[in-house]
């Protein structure tokens, strides 16, 4: 499929299911399992995320692009206050969400590196398929 036929917004909206579904499949049982059950898990699960993260400053940063060549074109409009206002107020709340994912993905980049040496000794489910 052509990029250009397809709605941007569904990339992110495909993400955040993601991760509602990575919520979903990672809760605590009942019974109190966990639900990782072995760190080689939880190190490819902080690594996926840290990649994700460290996509996002770019998504960001090109989505204020966008707005401000809209906004330069001349082809922007607000329902109340100006378009020049709430230009400037996405701008700059887009630029503080790519300093915060920024920190996020070296954040994620050092618990990563933490979880590397870990490993399992305890006694290993055979119909569990979390290996």
């Amino acid at each position: 499929m052509n990029r250009r036929n397809t709605d941007p917004t569904e990339y992110p909206r495909k993400a955040a299911e993601a991760v509602r579904a990575f919520n979903h499949a990672t809760q605590r049982t009942r019974d109190h399992r966990p639900g990782i059950a072995y760190p080689g898990t939880v190190y490819r699960a902080i690594g996926a995320f840290e990649t994700l993260a460290h996509r996002l400053p770019q998504a960001f940063d090109q989505i204020g692009t966008a707005v401000a060549d809209i906004h330069t074109a001349g082809h922007l409009t607000a329902d109340y206050g100006t378009p020049s206002a709430h230009a400037a107020a996405v701008s700059e709340a887009l630029r503080e969400a790519e300093q915060h994912a920024t920190a996020m993905a070296e954040a994620l980049e050092r618990a990563h590196g933490a979880a590397s040496p870990l490993g399992y000794s305890g006694p290993i489910d055979d119909t569990d398929d979390d290996l």
